[in-house]
């Protein structure tokens, strides 16, 4: 069920033939309410429309999870730690994968990964981030 800024119920649309189900606001109330420019920019019909898909309900767990304070901050941490290699990786040319297969792209992601980190290693060891004496003791207690 969704609801417009109004306060509105929007109804299921029956004579929806697309395979996503199609939720409509009544066109007389939308003509006069002052939010109708927030909700619907359409100059022949008024009222608001929502179109959903079968995947609507995973959607709007996903919202009232993102919702709770403990998920805000893993996915704040998650943007600088996760998301920044698959950028880095992206803008050193890798685009789409060459094979096809599970097993194949798996293979090439990992590649592609292992050269990425080797080149984040290469910088860190050449601007002095990193020493190579530390990489040597970090080996031998492993």
């Amino acid at each position: 069920m969704f609801v417009c800024p109004a306060n509105e119920r929007l109804i299921t649309n029956p004579l929806s033939k697309a395979k996503r189900k199609s939720y409509r606001a009544n066109k007389e109330v939308c003509r006069e309410c002052p939010y109708r420019s927030r909700c619907s920019s359409a100059k022949k019909e008024p009222g608001r429309v929502i179109r959903t898909d079968r995947f609507e309900s995973a959607r709007q767990a996903m919202n009232k999870k993102m919702e709770s304070t403990e998920a805000k901050s893993v996915y704040e941490r998650r943007k600088v730690i996760a998301e920044p290699p698959f950028g880095q990786i992206k803008n050193s040319g890798f685009r789409g994968f060459s094979l096809r297969g599970e097993e194949k792209m798996a293979a090439e992601f990992s590649l592609v990964c292992t050269a990425h980190n080797i080149k984040k290693f290469v910088k860190a060891a050449t601007t002095g981030s990193i020493r190579l004496d530390d990489v040597k003791k970090v080996k031998e207690a492993v």
